[in-house]
């Protein structure tokens, strides 16, 4: 059985922090920053008086975690194991003395903690107030979407040879997973897909937020996120056997 060494893995989170500090992912969370200012912007100025202004901040925020789960906690894991590949780095990495696990821990990391840091720096952002509570239940919310992004994002790149064909095998995921949850309230068929999709939860607790209800998500929520935290890791290992980094 393989066991991990922390500082291998801190090794190698330094390493990818420093490639997703280049131009090719560094952007992904500007965007979403610019994303949520934008959909502010346009809320404030179109707003009729039909909605409140912190439902309208409530969507905005929403619409910019669903946007940063997807272009920097899918994108970005994948692009980065693919740039990996294409620099023929991984197949060093793998017949040194760094395992799977340690690689795989060392390259979520980062990513992850990116993530879920621009997810609570959207929130003033937005112009959303949340109170201790709701602050709390983002918090357990945001973790474990951001921490599902970045295992589909790892699993996608699996099957990159490249940083073009990274970006053209998730975008359909992401379309899918961005998409869902942003066209839920306008088309039907969408909106009870959404409340099976992790982004489609997190926009779903946030829009109740900003509408005031008192119950913002219910525990089946919680158990269909936590099952597919458990199918992305599942699925990752079951790709990662058949044709994951050692055959690189």
């Amino acid at each position: 059985m393989k066991t991990m060494h922390y500082n291998k893995v801190i090794a190698i989170a330094q390493v990818k922090l420093k490639a997703f500090m280049g131009k090719n992912c560094i952007i992904m969370p500007l965007f979403s920053i610019g994303f949520t200012l934008l959909m502010k912007y346009l809320y404030s100025s179109m707003s009729t008086g039909a909605s409140s202004p912190e439902y309208l901040n409530a969507y905005a925020l929403g619409m910019g975690l669903v946007m940063n789960l997807g272009m920097c906690g899918i994108y970005c894991p994948s692009l980065l194991l693919a740039e990996e590949k294409e620099k023929n780095t991984l197949r060093v990495l793998m017949t040194s003395s760094v395992n799977s696990l340690e690689f795989f821990a060392g390259s979520v990391l980062p990513v992850f903690f990116i993530t879920v840091l621009i997810n609570f720096l959207l929130i003033p952002i937005s112009g959303f107030a949340m109170d201790g509570g709701q602050l709390g239940l983002f918090a357990l919310v945001s973790v474990i979407a951001s921490l599902t992004s970045c295992i589909i994002g790892m699993t996608l790149g699996i099957f990159a040879k490249n940083q073009v064909s990274a970006g053209t095998i998730t975008t359909p995921v992401l379309l899918l997973l961005v998409m869902v949850p942003i066209f839920g309230d306008v088309v039907e068929a969408l909106s009870g897909l959404s409340e099976y999709v992790f982004t489609g939860i997190m926009m779903d607790m946030i829009m109740a937020m900003g509408d005031g209800a008192k119950k913002v998500l219910d525990s089946g929520s919680i158990v269909v996120m936590a099952c597919e935290v458990i199918l992305a890791v599942l699925l990752f290992l079951f790709f990662y056997k058949r044709n994951g980094f050692e055959r690189d």
